[in-house]
Parts: C-alpha cells; sequence; structure tokens
C-alpha cells in the first residue's frame, strides 16, 4: 500500500492539467501518478531481490492494487462531489 502514498504525492506535485486536449488535461496527471507508483513498486521488489530474498508477486500485486485504488477512489470522490453540489 506504499504505492498508494506515492501515487498521491506525485499527484500533490504535478500541475493539474497537463496537454492542450480539454478531456486529457486532468486524467493525464493521474495517470503519470499511477505510472510512478506502480514503477517504484517494482523497483522495490528489485531492491528486494537484491538484498537476497525471493520475489514476492503477493507484494508487487498489493502495489498495484494501492495505486489502482488511489485513482479509482479519485475519481469517484470526485464524481460523487459533483453530483452533491
Amino acid at each position: 500500500m506504499a504505492c498508494y502514498i506515492i501515487a498521491n504525492l506525485i499527484y500533490t506535485f504535478l500541475p493539474k492539467k497537463i496537454g492542450n486536449d480539454s478531456y486529457w488535461q486532468p486524467i493525464i496527471p493521474r495517470l503519470i501518478a499511477v505510472f510512478v507508483s506502480c514503477a517504484a513498486g517494482i523497483g522495490k521488489e528489485f531492491f528486494d531481490k537484491w538484498q537476497g530474498e525471493p520475489f514476492s508477486a503477493g507484494d508487487l500485486t498489493i502495489d498495484f492494487s494501492g495505486a489502482l485504488a488511489w485513482l479509482f477512489l479519485l475519481l469517484i470522490s470526485e464524481e460523487i462531489y459533483k453530483r452533491t453540489r
């Protein structure tokens, strides 16, 4: 679940809109944050392997699910906010 925190930190420091297309402007920073957090999870697994620990698909699954949970929880909360306003 550390990838959830990494995605949140990356998204916090990125500009909220990237690009020229109005549809993709708010989506691109989110995708960048998810990509970086997934890459951090993969890097953590390679670091663990370098330290002599066996490769853990379970840890990698937890990292990816944390990054995707961050993405979908953000989208769901924005949709709820739009409907309540």
